[in-house]
């Protein structure tokens, strides 16, 4: 019998030896690529996470609750069967992620079942309940018929509703962790936060046993719990957070890890479509932000796609822009070497103004269409909300709005890119000045397209915060916050770090625009308040 390689899966594609580094090994170093992982130790998919979060997890993964709680009867979530509280017996199993007595007592939770008077203290659901209903509430955008949007993470529900399975504590245990973290920033409740931190172990322990058989392919619970442990991360509980670079891009290498074990098939389903969108999407908003190639796996996933579907098409552009920028970086380095022509260049730039025109007219239908207002017309807004654009644009669909800023973003690095191989290029002394002037009107033209874009994504804030709705009525902030805040401050991190960054060549006062945004993020999302200043980077 021949010897099972344990080389990582580049190596094993190229069929080469590999030397098993941890994280990377060192042919994918010299290569300048990402090491993705090795099928054999399933613990690696996540091998960014700290061994602090895997010893927590395996220290206490098989203990029960601390002894001083008074909770004799432990109820575990409601996934696990229908009955009423009074029928569970004190012999239940102890559930580690569920709260204590104190713990419980310690939260401020919305009165359950609002349309009742009162509710029976056995029919009254368990504080856990209360708190992942409480985040499925704000996080779950279930799919709208008006304009076609797929909505996100509208299968999470279902399949919470039975994670008390053998082999699927992984996603109840992350589920609770992004739960408990989001409530305890809200309410300042930092024995809340050490559970959540205490979940999340668990479930990275858990989704590595799930991952560990042999032939186990994952199936939709692993995928959705990489999902959630990436927005857990997002939550910013402080003790996840570690200023590395090396931790970049972490979660999407698990995810792309989990896609390629899951095969071709995993599209032929609602919902196996549904979460490959969810993993393939960020996996591909990680490349753009950090300049990785793509996934040599996305040709053909993507190429299996119906371009009509406005979701697919979304990401069959995308990495087609990821592709473009890849071959962008490695032209800017060959001009860089005196390896390459201005004609070059100048093809490339053809390709992508192409591309990018393709985008923009495919997107010409109704459901892609935002309503811009002037914001002279409007009433006047709170001082502390007031749009940072002087117009604003509304979309009837906050996910949708979301899915063309995140193009709008990815439009935009691709645009920097070849920004970045002209300004190369006008570095190179025999350059003829009639070429030389061409360069220079491009750079022109480019860096007034990407910052058109960052104005239009600056113009959709107020409504993805709340502060304004599609119908242009402005919110009532007297009232308490716009229930879409949280949401909406996730669903902006990432075009809003763009256009305050470097990276891209917006411009000053855009930067100062995208600061303040990037504020508020930090206080709608318990950035702030947990992580301090270290949530500026």
């Amino acid at each position: 019998m021949s010897r099972l390689s344990r080389g990582c899966l580049r190596c094993r594609q190229r069929r080469v030896k590999c030397d098993q580094g941890r994280p990377s090994c060192q042919r994918c170093i010299k290569r300048n690529e990402v090491c993705e992982g090795y099928r054999d130790d399933a613990t690696i998919i996540f091998r960014y996470e700290t061994e602090k979060v895997i010893e927590h997890a395996n220290a206490n993964a098989l203990v029960s609750p601390p002894a001083s709680t008074s909770r004799t009867s432990r109820r575990r979530s409601r996934s696990t069967d229908n009955k009423s509280n009074s029928s569970r017996l004190s012999t239940s199993p102890v559930d580690p992620s569920d709260l204590t007595e104190q713990e419980a007592a310690s939260l401020n939770l919305l009165q359950p079942f609002p349309w009742a008077k009162n509710v029976p203290t056995h029919l009254r659901p368990a504080a856990e309940d209360r708190v992942v209903d409480r985040f499925m509430d704000k996080y779950v955008m279930y799919p709208c018929n008006e304009t076609s949007s797929s909505g996100f993470l509208e299968h999470l529900p279902g399949l919470f509703r039975d994670v008390n399975i053998e082999g699927r504590f992984a996603l109840r245990w992350a589920v609770r962790a992004a739960a408990y973290a989001d409530l305890s920033k809200a309410q300042n409740n930092g024995a809340l936060a050490s559970k959540a931190f205490h979940c999340y172990g668990m479930a990275l322990s858990a989704l590595g046993e799930s991952l560990s058989g042999p032939s186990k392919v994952p199936d939709d619970y692993d995928l959705m719990t990489a999902v959630i442990h990436r927005l857990s991360c997002l939550l910013n509980l402080k003790t996840f957070f570690v200023d590395d670079p090396t931790m970049r891009g972490a979660h999407a290498q698990g995810m792309a890890q989990i896609l390629r074990l899951r095969g071709s098939d995993q599209i032929y389903n609602p919902r196996g479509w549904s979460l490959f969108r969810l993993a393939h999407h960020r996996i591909q908003k990680q490349q753009l932000a950090f300049n990785l190639k793509p996934l040599d796996e996305s040709e053909h996933w993507i190429s299996q796609l119906n371009e009509d579907a406005p979701s697919a098409r979304l990401e069959k552009d995308a990495l087609r822009i990821n592709q473009t920028c890849e071959r962008a970086r490695g032209l800017q380095e060959a001009i860089a070497r005196g390896n390459s022509s201005i004609n070059e260049i100048l093809e490339m730039v053809h390709e992508l103004v192409k591309l990018d025109q393709e985008v923009a007219s495919w997107r010409q239908k109704p459901e892609w269409s935002f309503k811009t207002l002037a914001v002279s017309d409007l009433p006047g807004f709170d001082p502390s909300v007031r749009p940072l654009t002087s117009t604003v644009q509304l979309h009837p669909d906050l996910w949708l709005a979301y899915e063309w800023n995140y193009h709008r973003t990815a439009r935009s690095i691709g645009y920097q890119q070849l920004l970045n191989c002209l300004r190369t290029a006008m570095g190179t002394p025999d350059l003829e000045p009639l070429t030389r002037e061409s360069v220079r009107i491009l750079i022109a033209q480019f860096t007034e397209t990407v910052r058109l874009f960052a104005d239009e994504v600056l113009s959709t804030v107020p409504q993805t915060f709340g502060d304004i709705d599609h119908l242009g009525r402005l919110h009532d902030h007297k009232a308490g916050a716009p229930r879409c805040r949280g949401i909406g401050a996730y669903l902006l991190l990432w075009p809003i770090k763009m256009i305050k960054g470097a990276q891209l060549s917006t411009s000053p006062e855009q930067k100062e625009s995208g600061q303040v945004v990037f504020e508020r993020i930090r206080e709608y999302t318990g950035m702030k308040s947990h992580l301090g200043s270290l949530s500026i980077i």
